[in-house]
């Protein structure tokens, strides 16, 4: 298929007229179109691309694309754009600028280099659209599907996801990983007395606890209704586990305000050790589940290895 095929009615206008329409389709294009040099100066901008990154044409003439750079990508991610430019003459995909007030913006952005009549680049010509509004509602889905909404931690689903990444991470440093099941102590009675709001500030602010409580990355998810887990990677042994639970312990004990009155709630923990109990996720948490029932038969409030 030849791409470059002209039509034989374009041929025939003058050239005033292909002049005339081409600048009509430049300036009130719907998308964002730059033109730089061979050096990557911008040489040209229309009306969208001002509008959409807040930069007037004065202030863009002259400069490097790189003003809008927003530092989400890596040097690797233009690397690759690079080697398509200079390979294959275009690029396509998706990025994230930023605009002069500072604000980021997604973009699907085309770009295609233009040559002379000698084969060489003289310019590039990128055209871009902007699709902040699709990526945040993409962002949004996402954190519905993995996230619970109350607390905004990891739910089910993301928990499963995570305990892989530490499995096979522990596997790689021979250090241990702690699965542990956590369930609360006195919340029923919370619900049936002060209402499901007051029960919902409980559960709130245990995840805040939960999350002061252990490290930066270490996972902490909600996967029922007063049922959290923690995943503690990257441990040097069982001791430095009994540490941290004996903090989460200490932290969920103290008294939670709801409104002008306050409630206390303790946790059951139940914890397996991956890999010395098993290699299996659904396994191992299983047995921190049964671990942790343990615990609240034996007067809950504390904290029972597999």
């Amino acid at each position: 298929m030849n791409v470059c095929h002209r039509s034989s009615v374009a041929n025939e206008w003058p050239e005033e007229l292909r002049l005339k329409i081409a600048d009509s389709l430049f300036n009130n294009s719907s998308e964002g179109i730059c033109i730089t040099d061979a050096s990557e100066q911008i040489v040209e901008v229309n009306p969208t691309f001002c509008k959409t990154s807040g930069y007037s044409r004065e202030e863009l003439l002259g400069k490097s694309p790189r003003v809008l750079a927003s530092g989400l990508q890596d040097r690797d991610f233009f690397v690759a754009m690079w080697a398509d430019l200079l390979d294959v003459g275009e690029w396509h995909g998706e990025l994230w600028n930023r605009k002069k007030s500072g604000d980021l913006f997604a973009v699907r952005l085309n770009i295609s280099a233009i040559c002379n009549a000698a084969g060489e680049v003289s310019h590039y010509l990128a055209i871009m659209a902007d699709v902040t509004a699709m990526k945040v509602q993409q962002q949004e889905w996402e954190k519905n599907a993995n996230h619970d909404q109350l607390t905004g931690l990891p739910n089910r689903t993301l928990l499963m996801d995570r305990l892989h990444q530490a499995m096979a991470q522990s596997i790689r440093t021979n250090l241990v990983l702690a699965i542990c099941y956590l369930d609360l102590d006195g919340f029923k009675p919370i619900n049936d007395i002060h209402g499901h709001k007051a029960g919902d500030t409980v559960l709130v602010e245990v995840a805040e606890r939960l999350h002061r409580s252990v490290r930066e990355g270490d996972t902490v998810a909600r996967v029922g209704g007063d049922e959290f887990v923690l995943l503690l990677w990257g441990l040097a042994g069982v001791e430095e586990c009994n540490h941290t639970l004996a903090r989460v312990i200490s932290e969920i004990d103290r008294p939670i305000a709801i409104g002008h009155a306050e409630v206390s709630v303790t946790a059951s923990i139940g914890v397996t050790v991956f890999p010395q109990d098993g290699k299996a996720p659904v396994l191992l948490t299983a047995q921190a589940d049964s671990a942790m029932y343990r615990s609240k038969v034996a007067g809950g409030n504390r904290f029972t290895f597999f």
